[in-house]
């Protein structure tokens, strides 16, 4: 029970990596808030765990209005925070010249200022210590075709937590980053294919894993874990890459 009675919370919860999180650090004591678009699924997928333990909030993370009620409930079902993972975020590729303002804006808006203002506004809720894990992406280590804007907006993920490491480690907060490499979630099928055309998009990627196979949610969650509970403590400003070791390959 690492994270016995820690209040969490975790945005871009109710489906992936965010689910599997969900679902680890239940087994591991704590009551989370739950945030995201859609949760009517989540008591079928928590059955196993006490519903007192769990809430959902129904928010759009890129809208600052919907972040403020987000805020107003945190408040009301724990007070303070001992853990968040910001995890929220959306994948859109083009080449350049097929990018619109419209797909600008909304990866931009969720994946940059989203989590920002997130960060923001639970600053006054965070325990001393606390712990703080972003969501950010392998990829803004290597030069993958069509990625852009959603590169460069999980770069800044990146630089975002390096700063507020400096500015938040005297109150006892710190504050990482967990980088995913290619994940076997459902965000692979939002990426506009499905069928022949979704198994030969698996099948490229994982040609560029060494360990041969697209990385599990669940292992992902294991690395939020060791950043959220005790035995971390010296983690501070650190990205963990989780990608099956895609990063050491040209």
């Amino acid at each position: 029970m690492k994270l016995k009675n820690k209040k969490v919370l975790i945005t871009g919860g109710t489906s992936g990596i965010g689910l599997a999180t969900v679902k680890l650090f239940l087994q591991e004591g704590a009551q989370v808030i739950i945030a995201g678009r859609n949760g009517e699924h989540l008591r079928q997928d928590l059955v196993d765990f006490d519903k007192t333990n769990w809430h959902f909030f129904s928010y759009d993370t890129s809208k600052i209005n919907e972040i403020d009620r987000l805020i107003t409930f945190i408040q009301k079902e724990f007070t303070q925070l001992d853990v968040a993972f910001l995890n929220a975020g959306i994948a859109k590729f083009a080449a350049i010249e097929d990018i619109t303002e419209e797909l600008f804006d909304e990866v931009i808006q969720t994946n940059l200022k989203g989590l920002f203002f997130t960060l923001q506004k639970i600053s006054p809720l965070l325990n001393n210590p606390a712990s703080v894990i972003l969501t950010s992406s392998s990829g803004t280590h290597k030069a993958h075709i069509g990625s852009s804007v959603y590169s460069a907006s999980k770069a800044a993920v990146r630089n975002i937590a390096s700063t507020l490491s400096s500015e938040w480690v005297a109150r006892g907060i710190r504050v990482n980053v967990i980088s995913p490499g290619s994940t076997d979630t459902a965000l692979l099928g939002k990426l506009g294919v499905d069928g022949e055309q979704l198994e030969q998009l698996k099948a490229n990627l994982v040609a560029h894993i060494p360990h041969g196979r697209l990385i599990k949610s669940e292992e992902i969650a294991q690395a939020v874990l060791y950043l959220a509970a005790p035995g971390s403590e010296s983690q501070i400003g650190t990205e963990i890459i989780v990608d099956g070791g895609a990063f050491l390959k040209v």
